[in-house]
Protein backbone atom coordinates (compact mmCIF):
# COMPACT_ATOMS: atom_id res chain seq x y z
CA UNK A 1 0.00 0.00 0.00
CA UNK A 2 1.48 3.40 -0.94
CA UNK A 3 2.29 5.70 1.96
CA UNK A 4 -0.02 8.63 2.57
CA UNK A 5 1.48 11.95 1.52
CA UNK A 6 3.34 13.80 4.27
CA UNK A 7 1.27 16.65 5.71
CA UNK A 8 2.71 20.06 6.54
CA UNK A 9 3.69 20.23 10.22
CA UNK A 10 1.04 22.83 11.12
CA UNK A 11 -1.66 20.74 9.45
CA UNK A 12 -0.60 17.56 11.23
CA UNK A 13 -0.49 19.42 14.54
CA UNK A 14 -4.03 20.69 14.02
CA UNK A 15 -5.30 17.20 13.19
CA UNK A 16 -3.67 15.80 16.33
CA UNK A 17 -5.37 18.47 18.44
CA UNK A 18 -8.76 17.78 16.83
CA UNK A 19 -8.52 14.04 17.44
CA UNK A 20 -7.24 14.61 20.99
CA UNK A 21 -10.35 16.61 21.86
CA UNK A 22 -12.57 13.55 21.66
CA UNK A 23 -10.08 11.39 23.57
CA UNK A 24 -9.71 13.87 26.44
CA UNK A 25 -13.46 14.55 26.50
CA UNK A 26 -14.26 10.85 26.70
CA UNK A 27 -12.43 9.98 29.92
CA UNK A 28 -10.52 11.54 32.78
CA UNK A 29 -7.19 13.18 32.06
CA UNK A 30 -5.36 10.68 34.25
CA UNK A 31 -6.69 7.70 32.30
CA UNK A 32 -5.70 9.01 28.88
CA UNK A 33 -2.40 7.63 27.61
CA UNK A 34 -0.17 8.80 24.81
CA UNK A 35 -0.89 5.53 23.03
CA UNK A 36 -4.61 6.47 22.99
CA UNK A 37 -3.79 9.91 21.60
CA UNK A 38 -1.44 8.56 18.94
CA UNK A 39 -3.99 5.96 17.83
CA UNK A 40 -6.75 8.56 17.54
CA UNK A 41 -4.48 10.75 15.42
CA UNK A 42 -3.31 7.81 13.27
CA UNK A 43 0.33 8.44 14.11
CA UNK A 44 2.95 6.52 16.09
CA UNK A 45 3.84 7.57 19.63
CA UNK A 46 7.32 8.74 18.54
CA UNK A 47 5.64 10.87 15.87
CA UNK A 48 3.26 12.32 18.45
CA UNK A 49 6.22 13.40 20.57
CA UNK A 50 7.67 15.28 17.61
CA UNK A 51 4.72 17.66 17.84
CA UNK A 52 4.02 17.64 21.58
CA UNK A 53 6.59 16.94 24.26
CA UNK A 54 4.05 15.44 26.67
CA UNK A 55 0.42 14.51 27.19
CA UNK A 56 0.00 17.68 29.23
CA UNK A 57 1.30 19.90 26.44
CA UNK A 58 -1.22 18.34 24.05
CA UNK A 59 -4.02 18.72 26.60
CA UNK A 60 -3.20 22.41 27.04
CA UNK A 61 -3.09 22.97 23.27
CA UNK A 62 -6.43 21.20 22.88
CA UNK A 63 -8.00 23.20 25.70
CA UNK A 64 -6.73 26.51 24.30
CA UNK A 65 -8.10 25.67 20.85
CA UNK A 66 -11.71 25.63 22.06
CA UNK A 67 -12.21 29.32 22.93
CA UNK A 68 -11.25 30.82 19.53
CA UNK A 69 -13.75 28.58 17.75
CA UNK A 70 -16.63 29.67 19.95
CA UNK A 71 -15.58 33.32 19.82
CA UNK A 72 -15.51 33.18 16.02
CA UNK A 73 -19.18 32.20 16.09
CA UNK A 74 -20.07 34.97 18.53
CA UNK A 75 -18.18 37.57 16.53
CA UNK A 76 -19.89 36.47 13.34
CA UNK A 77 -23.26 36.90 15.04
CA UNK A 78 -22.22 40.33 16.38
CA UNK A 79 -21.17 41.39 12.88
CA UNK A 80 -24.65 40.65 11.52
CA UNK A 81 -26.69 42.10 14.43
CA UNK A 82 -26.49 45.77 15.38
CA UNK A 83 -28.32 45.83 18.73
CA UNK A 84 -26.19 44.65 21.71
CA UNK A 85 -29.21 43.12 23.45
CA UNK A 86 -30.07 41.18 20.31
CA UNK A 87 -26.45 40.03 20.04
CA UNK A 88 -26.73 38.52 23.53
CA UNK A 89 -30.07 36.95 22.62
CA UNK A 90 -28.71 35.44 19.43
CA UNK A 91 -25.52 34.13 21.07
CA UNK A 92 -27.51 32.50 23.87
CA UNK A 93 -30.11 30.85 21.67
CA UNK A 94 -27.46 29.71 19.18
CA UNK A 95 -25.61 28.04 22.06
CA UNK A 96 -28.78 26.19 23.05
CA UNK A 97 -29.52 25.15 19.47
CA UNK A 98 -26.06 23.55 19.13
CA UNK A 99 -25.64 21.90 22.53
CA UNK A 100 -25.30 18.48 20.96
CA UNK A 101 -22.74 19.49 18.36
CA UNK A 102 -20.35 21.10 20.83
CA UNK A 103 -20.65 18.40 23.51
CA UNK A 104 -17.00 17.40 22.98
CA UNK A 105 -15.77 20.91 23.75
CA UNK A 106 -18.10 21.16 26.72
CA UNK A 107 -16.87 17.86 28.20
CA UNK A 108 -13.28 18.95 27.66
CA UNK A 109 -13.91 22.10 29.70
CA UNK A 110 -15.40 20.03 32.51
CA UNK A 111 -12.42 17.69 32.45
CA UNK A 112 -10.15 20.73 32.70
CA UNK A 113 -12.09 22.07 35.69
CA UNK A 114 -11.46 18.77 37.49
CA UNK A 115 -7.71 19.29 36.87
CA UNK A 116 -7.68 22.98 37.85
CA UNK A 117 -5.33 22.35 40.78
CA UNK A 118 -2.60 22.18 38.15
CA UNK A 119 -1.42 25.80 37.65
CA UNK A 120 -0.92 25.49 33.89
CA UNK A 121 -4.30 23.88 33.27
CA UNK A 122 -5.97 26.45 35.53
CA UNK A 123 -4.30 29.27 33.58
CA UNK A 124 -5.42 27.87 30.21
CA UNK A 125 -8.96 27.51 31.51
CA UNK A 126 -8.82 31.00 32.98
CA UNK A 127 -7.74 32.44 29.63
CA UNK A 128 -10.64 30.71 27.88
CA UNK A 129 -13.27 32.03 30.26
CA UNK A 130 -11.69 35.48 30.41
CA UNK A 131 -12.07 35.76 26.64
CA UNK A 132 -15.77 34.81 26.89
CA UNK A 133 -16.38 37.27 29.72
CA UNK A 134 -14.54 40.03 27.86
CA UNK A 135 -16.68 39.57 24.74
CA UNK A 136 -19.95 39.75 26.69
CA UNK A 137 -18.71 42.65 28.83
CA UNK A 138 -17.69 44.67 25.76
CA UNK A 139 -21.08 43.98 24.17
CA UNK A 140 -22.84 45.27 27.29
CA UNK A 141 -20.61 48.34 27.53
CA UNK A 142 -21.52 49.20 23.94
CA UNK A 143 -25.17 48.84 24.91
CA UNK A 144 -24.63 51.25 27.81
CA UNK A 145 -22.99 53.83 25.56
CA UNK A 146 -25.99 53.68 23.24
CA UNK A 147 -28.56 53.90 26.03
CA UNK A 148 -29.88 50.39 25.36
CA UNK A 149 -28.51 48.70 28.50
CA UNK A 150 -28.79 50.06 32.04
CA UNK A 151 -25.75 52.01 33.16
CA UNK A 152 -26.12 51.01 36.82
CA UNK A 153 -25.31 47.31 36.29
CA UNK A 154 -21.89 45.71 36.64
CA UNK A 155 -21.26 44.52 33.09
CA UNK A 156 -18.58 42.04 34.06
CA UNK A 157 -20.72 40.47 36.77
CA UNK A 158 -23.65 40.18 34.39
CA UNK A 159 -21.32 38.61 31.81
CA UNK A 160 -20.49 35.89 34.34
CA UNK A 161 -24.21 35.37 34.87
CA UNK A 162 -24.61 35.00 31.10
CA UNK A 163 -21.93 32.29 31.10
CA UNK A 164 -23.68 30.71 34.06
CA UNK A 165 -26.76 30.16 31.91
CA UNK A 166 -24.63 28.35 29.35
CA UNK A 167 -22.96 26.33 32.09
CA UNK A 168 -26.37 25.29 33.38
CA UNK A 169 -27.47 24.22 29.90
CA UNK A 170 -24.28 22.15 29.59
CA UNK A 171 -24.95 20.44 32.92
CA UNK A 172 -28.56 19.69 32.01
CA UNK A 173 -27.41 18.15 28.73
CA UNK A 174 -24.58 16.19 30.33
CA UNK A 175 -26.71 14.80 33.16
CA UNK A 176 -29.73 13.89 31.05
CA UNK A 177 -32.08 16.74 32.01
CA UNK A 178 -32.46 18.09 28.48
CA UNK A 179 -36.16 17.18 28.44
CA UNK A 180 -36.79 19.81 31.12
CA UNK A 181 -36.03 22.69 28.76
CA UNK A 182 -37.12 23.25 25.18
CA UNK A 183 -36.66 26.08 22.69
CA UNK A 184 -39.66 28.00 24.06
CA UNK A 185 -38.42 27.84 27.65
CA UNK A 186 -34.95 28.85 26.54
CA UNK A 187 -36.35 31.89 24.75
CA UNK A 188 -38.36 32.81 27.87
CA UNK A 189 -35.21 32.52 29.99
CA UNK A 190 -33.36 34.74 27.52
CA UNK A 191 -36.13 37.36 27.64
CA UNK A 192 -35.96 37.48 31.44
CA UNK A 193 -32.23 38.07 31.21
CA UNK A 194 -32.74 40.81 28.61
CA UNK A 195 -35.30 42.52 30.85
CA UNK A 196 -32.75 42.73 33.66
CA UNK A 197 -30.38 44.57 31.32
CA UNK A 198 -32.71 46.88 29.42
CA UNK A 199 -32.54 50.60 30.04
CA UNK A 200 -35.94 51.96 31.27
CA UNK A 201 -36.88 53.61 27.97
CA UNK A 202 -36.14 50.34 26.14
CA UNK A 203 -38.78 48.29 28.02
CA UNK A 204 -41.27 48.49 25.16
CA UNK A 205 -38.80 47.13 22.64
CA UNK A 206 -39.95 44.31 20.39
CA UNK A 207 -38.31 40.93 21.09
CA UNK A 208 -35.16 39.51 19.56
CA UNK A 209 -33.66 40.07 16.14
CA UNK A 210 -35.95 39.19 13.27
CA UNK A 211 -33.52 36.86 11.54
CA UNK A 212 -33.32 33.31 12.77
CA UNK A 213 -30.22 32.53 14.78
CA UNK A 214 -29.32 29.78 12.32
CA UNK A 215 -28.93 32.47 9.64
CA UNK A 216 -26.34 34.29 11.73
CA UNK A 217 -23.89 31.40 12.15
CA UNK A 218 -21.06 31.18 9.63
CA UNK A 219 -21.15 28.65 6.84
CA UNK A 220 -20.05 25.16 7.83
CA UNK A 221 -21.18 25.45 11.46
CA UNK A 222 -21.46 23.27 13.43
CA UNK A 223 -18.19 21.56 12.44
CA UNK A 224 -17.99 17.81 12.45
CA UNK A 225 -16.18 16.53 15.55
Amino acid sequence: MPRAPRLPAHHRRRLIIESAREVFAGQSYAKVGTADLAKAASVSEPALYRYFSSKKELFLATLRSTAPKLLDIWQSIAYDVDDPLEILWSVGVHYYDHLQSHSGNMKLQFQAVSEADDPEIRQALRENFASFVNFITETMEEGKRRGIIRRDIDSRLMAWQFLGIGFTLDLMHLLGFSSEIDRGKMEQWSRLYQEMLQAPRQRDRVGPAVRAVSELAPQGWPPEE
